[in-house]
């Protein structure tokens, strides 16, 4: 068969070419001119397997293996095939098959995600060789999968010996499908999509139908609609084509041909999911409507609006990014002018607006979703929406802020190119398989951005107020109004209860007894090993193989011109340094990559501020950006004009405690490097020009207020706050900012604002200037240093006047530990929630402490010998059904080791197998194989190299790594070579003296939020392992209201946040989910 003339395309150059290898035809090249990127599309004559091949420079090679998966019910057979494809296939008949090849080939952990109208297998690996010894092992399992009734039972749904219902799948859809999302959004899609349209259907599955499903009905949906000619090979990064193209010849195409589906590019009969079936239709919207939906909760005063509306084709990628450019202005930031209507006010309307789309195979859907709604406002809030556009559009818009936020996003997506390549590119290749031709004529426009912001920058004031109008303000909606019910939380509740009871009734003793036989048969069948011959034939490549980004660094001397000792690899950037000799009266640290931009950070040490005054740090950050800020001219900005300005001037801002040192506050300001000046000029007026304001304060205290709720429903932010209660003293900074604490202070705080708001804002200030005390900040630089001018001078013009100090050590996190935390044993706190029906819990007991604890390689390899994919906690309780995940892990700097299990039909459950396996490994009655210790070490190296697989990412660690933490430059290779020396011995040892103690109770305390129906059931499994069990019901609702003067204020409050049963009295610590606005 001959092959079609082939569109070669090099920016605005296209070229004929015509290039085969094997059964494969190039249909498109695609060489950028903006970035080092290439993209090559293939296309198998015989099987219509398509590769599309993203070429850049990098050290991760990454797979997404594409299947266009439409189905017409709520079975969620697309979903229950993500996860029943990873358990063996035809030439690797075992369910650990994958991953033990994988962990063997540095590589990350098999996984995949279901979209609406997607499937997508993902693999990454250190190094093109192992992605190439990969590559058919896994298209096998995907094509050929082993689907066998016992994996059926443990991975989608299973009946427990109990009469529970169970399964990984069924774990997942229990914690998601009455979550106000998940309600929101199937809501509107059965609304807007007839029957018959597979934009209709629940993907991940019903609860109710996961109930009825069957193997069978799982393999038809897999025989339609896995084949090669409905599949998409996307690899990205540095790997030759060629070398890939030959790989997928000699394997894929083999058995494709073996299997008989070498009948071309579209077999008889195909049909094209989305593209060729009634999902194409474009619906409409004939006129405004709307739909209420319930979801359980406690607090009734606050839900949320979707509005619907049918946008653009996919196809007008102009438009398409000019409606993506309109949501920016109208809601980018606090000050944009939706935000300033609705939210930013005394009596907010919402606490946020996000406005986005969704692309389907004919057309957009425009979403636009106000969250935290007063019910009072539910009714008829998008009426004052679309009057406020109208508005908008009358006065008309501000083009040099448009043009702004133009520039803005450009510079953010040259530095999203620099850091992950053409990997920025996935997610548009993915949907061009399933909406695009097979020329890609649509991704050709779609990846020609200088042409496209050129096009955007040239629109006329008028052209956007069209775009506004015609997409926006014009179209017909769909409104969805959730509204929170106590009444529903209560009706699932007891439903499932009853439900439940009358399972067990109906399969009496002897089909309970049944069941456990038939879960435990599925377990051993899936638990089969790969032979350790196959296993062991698979070489491990050497850990010198990896490829690190280069940083070079160097640090000043505080009032010195001399540098700190530098390694012989930085010597470039010393001279470079050296060539710009000033004294500054604090230390600089430079890490240097190559890159198109730099950033400045400052880190504030919060370790002095006194344990009283901690809430002020939350009001400190609240109003960081929402201040005045003097130039030097003498200028005044408002809080508008202060982020318009930093928006046209810096690529990025932000104001966060540091990732991994809650204690320090990090100031980080990126700029292209010609902006360097300007950014530490920025970061001057910043820190010591900026003037709090009480009335910004006032509007951000009552979104605070109206967004607690939905920080009370989420689990694992209430997971986080009970461990932060228990763990932790008053001196841990965050522990002030999270829902509990809030609903305690926030009435003080306003009546203190309405009797004394200078005296708040001196508060905040004297705040400040205590934190910006020298002895209190570090100063970095990271990025292209040596493109830098003056890159100490900068600093010395701006920041002279700052007084020299020594710096004082950074708090750690074991510093703030409680006295449980310091000694935890016999404590278990289990917290129920009205909305989820599913259990999250996390245990701790005292582990190793320090940065350089000689014994933390052998520890880490026995954590991830427990917790890898395949390894002993996926198989006896994921395999099992007992959670969808459950793991271990360390924590350093606390000293702590820990053991979590999430989306959990019973966590007392998952603790006991866990501790079933250690207790196994430690007395031997558990064989702890040798390739199970190789799987967790590459694990841990492929866990490195693609932690540190960008350029930023990178440089940052080289400077946490040597300033705060005081590591040396050799670190990364030091460690790996230590956890490649580990041995099973030393293994066990750890287990045995620092992870057993974690499941005995008198060395270990126990955290749990679940469900109210739940609750007995776990109380009672913990109670049986020794542990003092206290329980709280959760509230969600927040208690001030019209009352909020009245003086029994904090008892109300402390009455809603938890009694415990257990004791019979009132206590309040439930805690801790961080807060940010």
């Amino acid at each position: 068969m001959s092959s079609p003339p082939i569109e070669e395309t090099n920016g605005s150059n296209n070229t004929s070419t015509s290039e085969s290898v094997g059964d494969f035809h190039l249909l498109k090249r695609i060489a950028l001119n903006y970035t080092d990127v290439t993209i090559t599309k293939w296309r198998s004559e015989k099987t219509g397997l398509r590769v599309i091949h993203v070429d850049y420079e990098g050290p991760i090679i990454n797979g997404y293996f594409a299947v266009a998966t439409e189905i017409f019910d709520d079975s969620g057979c697309p979903h229950t095939l993500e996860h029943l494809v990873f358990h063996g296939s035809e030439q690797y008949p075992y369910s650990d098959a994958l991953q033990r090849i994988a962990f063997r080939s540095f590589a990350s952990t098999p996984n995949a995600y279901t979209a609406q109208d997607t499937t997508v297998y993902t693999i990454s690996t250190a190094g093109g060789t192992s992605f190439l010894r990969l590559l058919p092992v896994y298209v096998d399992h995907i094509l050929y999968p082993r689907l066998t009734e016992s994996t059926f039972v443990t991975e989608v749904f299973h009946i427990n010996g109990e009469g529970q219902d169970a399964g990984v799948v069924y774990s997942e859809m229990q914690g998601r499908q009455n979550t106000v999302a998940d309600l929101v959004d199937l809501a509107y899609r059965r609304k807007l999509f007839p029957k018959g349209n597979g934009y209709r259907s629940e993907t991940g599955g019903l609860m109710e139908a996961l109930r009825t499903l069957n193997l069978a009905k799982i393999q038809d949906y897999h025989s339609r609609y896995y084949a090669p000619h409905n599949l998409c090979l996307v690899v990205t990064g540095r790997l030759s084509t060629q070398a890939l193209l030959e790989e997928v010849q000699k394997t894929i195409e083999v058995r494709a041909g073996v299997h008989e589906q070498d009948k071309g590019i579209k077999p008889d009969e195909w049909k094209r999911p989305f593209m060729e079936t009634e999902s194409a239709i474009v619906p409409k919207i004939e006129s405004n409507s709307s739909i209420s939906v319930e979801f359980p909760a406690k607090e009734e005063r606050f839900g949320e609006i979707t509005i619907v509306t049918i946008g653009p084709s996919p196809d007008d990628e102009q438009t398409s990014a000019a409606l993506s450019l309109l949501g920016e202005y109208l809601t980018g930031n606090i000050v944009a002018p939706l935000n300033k209507e609705l939210v930013d006010i005394a009596n907010p309307y919402c606490t946020s607006i996000g406005i986005g789309s969704t692309a389907r195979a004919k057309f957009t859907e425009i979403h636009v979703t106000l969250s935290d709604v007063p019910t009072k406002y539910l009714g008829n809030l998008e009426i004052k929406l679309r009057k406020i556009l109208q508005k908008i559009a009358r006065q008309g818009l501000d083009m040099k802020r448009m043009h702004s936020i133009i520039d803005r996003v450009e510079r953010l997506g040259r530095h999203g190119l620099e850091e992950v390549g053409g990997e920025a590119f996935s997610g548009i290749i993915l949907q061009d398989f399933l909406y695009g031709d097979d020329y890609s004529e649509k991704l050709e426009k779609q990846l020609q951005l200088p042409e496209l912001f050129h096009k955007l920058r040239s629109l006329k004031h008028q052209d956007w107020l069209d775009i506004l109008d015609r997409w926006v303000i014009q179209p017909n909606m769909l409104v969805v109004r959730a509204r929170p019910s106590s009444t529903m939380a209560q009706r699932l509740e007891s439903e499932e209860k009853a439900r439940i009871q009358e399972q067990v009734s109906r399969l009496g003793p002897g089909g309970l007894e049944k069941r456990t036989h038939m879960v435990h048969e599925a377990k051993a069948k899936n638990e089969e090993p790969m032979p350790d011959e196959v296993v062991e034939s698979i070489h491990v490549p050497d850990v010198k193989t990896i490829t690190w980004i280069s940083v070079q660094s160097a640090s000043t001397i505080a009032d010195s011109r001399e540098l700190e000792a530098v390694e012989p690899s930085s010597q470039l950037l010393a001279r470079h340094l050296e060539a710009d000799s000033v004294a500054l009266p604090f230390a600089l640290h430079f890490d240097h990559v190559s890159s198109q931009f730099v950033t400045v950070t400052t880190y504030i040490s919060l370790g002095a501020v006194p344990d009283d005054k901690k809430t002020l740090v939350y009001i400190f950050e609240t109003l960081f950006f929402a201040s005045e800020v003097s130039l030097e001219d003498g200028t005044v900005l408002s809080e508008a004009e202060l982020i318009h300005q930093l928006e046209h001037d810096l690529v990025s801002y932000s104001l966060d405690h540091c990732d991994g040192y809650p204690e320090l506050l990090c100031l980080s300001l990126r700029v292209d490097v010609a902006r360097y000046d300007l950014a530490i000029q920025w970061m001057r007026r910043l820190l010591w020009s900026n003037k709090a304001s009480t009335t910004k304060l006032q509007s951000r205290i009552a979104i605070l207020k109206q967004s607690l709720p939905e920080y009370l429903r989420d689990p694992q932010s209430v997971l986080s706050e009970l461990q932060a209660e228990e763990l932790y003293t008053e001196s841990f900074t965050k522990r002030a900012f999270y829902a509990r604490r809030l609903i305690e202070w926030v009435p003080e705080f306003e009546r203190r604002l309405k009797q004394d708001p200078r005296g708040v804002v001196n508060e905040v200030e004297d705040l400040r200037a205590s934190l910006l005390k020298p002895s209190e900040l570090r100063f970095s630089v990271i990025g292209d240093v040596l493109k830098l001018d003056r890159p100490r001078s900068s600093w010395l013009e701006k920041f002279q006047s700052l007084p020299f100090a020594p710096v004082a050590p950074v708090r750690l996190l074991n510093e703030t530990l409680s006295t449980l935390g310091k000694k935890p044993g016999k404590r278990a706190v289990i917290v129920s929630l009205a909305n989820i029906e599913s259990s999250f819990s996390s245990q701790h007991a005292l582990g190793i402490l320090g940065f350089s604890h000689p014994q933390t390689p052998a520890l880490l390899v026995a954590l991830d010998v427990l917790s890898g994919a395949e390894l002993y906690f996926w198989k006896r309780i994921r395999g099992a059904g007992l959670a969808y995940g459950a793991s271990a892990s360390l924590d350093v700097q606390i000293g702590h080791v820990s053991f979590d299990a999430w989306t959990s039909p019973n966590a007392a459950k998952a603790y006991q197998e866990a501790k079933r396996v250690v207790e196994g490994l430690v007395n031997g009655t558990i064989p702890l194989e040798n390739h199970k210790l190789e799987a967790a070490k590459s694990s841990y190296a492929y866990t490195l190299a693609e932690g540190f697989s960008t350029r930023s990412s990178m440089a940052h660690f080289i400077f946490t790594n040597r300033v705060l933490r005081g590591r040396s430059s050799s670190w990364i290779q030091d460690r790996l070579a230590a956890i490649q020396d580990v041995t099973v011995e030393e293994v066990l040892d750890m287990m045995k003296q620092h992870i057993l103690p974690l499941f005995q109770s008198e060395t270990s305390v126990a955290f749990v939020v679940c469900g109210p129906g739940q609750v007995d059931d776990i109380a009672s499994g913990y109670r049986a392992e020794g542990y003092d069990v206290e329980i709280r019901h959760m509230d969600d609702r927040v208690p001030w209201a019209d009352d909020a003067e009245d003086s029994n204020f904090t008892t109300k409050a402390l009455k809603l946040l938890g009694k415990a049963v257990s004791a019979g009295e009132m206590l309040v610590k439930w805690t801790q989910g961080l807060f940010h606005l």
